[in-house]
């Protein structure tokens, strides 16, 4: 199938999905990541109205972003490392995983430099995978309380990655656990409100859009399956 078409299959998935769980289309944003995906191939979705994009490297987001149109709303969506963060501009709209006090000191000075302020997620590891990034449940009202201290990050919400061999039942239960941490936070002391939430992939977002996802990332099943560089 062409990216139109996956596109467009995703999108109806989407609004069922939305549609079964009474939520509105309006609130749930899809992230076409395009990780290793060639510039022709964001320029297709582009022009199937798809402006939203996340990247996991910050050199492979560099070079692609001068290519497709401003308009273009651009993610990291993977682990960043403290000493890329210079390498940011104000084309990123949103980074997903802010997971680690070197990294919030490193954002905040980097916006104090630049003069601009970074919006951000705090990535849970709520499935307690070893292989993955995150805080801890218990960590996150903490770290979030002390980020005020930070001005030049505003943290929006929350992002998790569900475990890689877990049950479809498993998988439901982490993107529930999130959804209720965020809720508890919302008397979290913090000026931003902690709105949004980041989960599901192309495997599991029509679960993570009933569990209350207002952010999906979906990469193969927009581009196709490609490996690693």
């Amino acid at each position: 199938m062409s990216i139109k078409q996956n596109l467009l299959d995703i999108r109806a998935r989407i609004v069922r999905a939305a549609a079964n769980s009474g939520r509105r289309i309006e609130d749930i944003k899809l992230v076409a990541v395009s990780k290793t995906v060639a510039i022709e191939g964001l320029a297709e979705a582009y022009a199937e109205n798809q402006k939203v994009f996340g990247e996991n490297r910050v050199q492979e987001w560099q070079d692609k972003y001068e290519h497709l149109a401003a308009d273009c709303e651009w993610h990291i969506i993977g682990s960043l490392q403290t000493n890329k963060v210079k390498y940011l501009n104000s084309r990123i709209v949103l980074i997903h995983s802010l997971d680690r006090l070197p990294l919030l000191e490193k954002l905040n000075s980097e916006g104090e430099k630049k003069g601009g302020v970074w919006n951000a997620l705090v990535q849970v590891n709520v499935a307690r995978d070893e292989a993955k990034a995150g805080l801890e449940v218990n960590e996150v009202r903490d770290f979030i309380e002390n980020a005020v201290a930070f001005p030049k990050v505003k943290i929006k919400g929350l992002m998790t990655i569900g475990a890689l061999n877990a049950t479809a039942g498993e998988t439901r239960d982490c993107f529930h656990q999130l959804r209720e941490l965020r809720n508890s936070l919302q008397t979290v002391k913090y000026p931003e409100k902690i709105q949004e939430l980041s989960m599901g992939m192309s495997d599991d977002f029509e679960t993570a859009i009933e569990e209350g996802a207002t952010i999906v990332r979906i990469g193969s099943r927009i581009f196709g399956h490609r490996s690693e560089k």
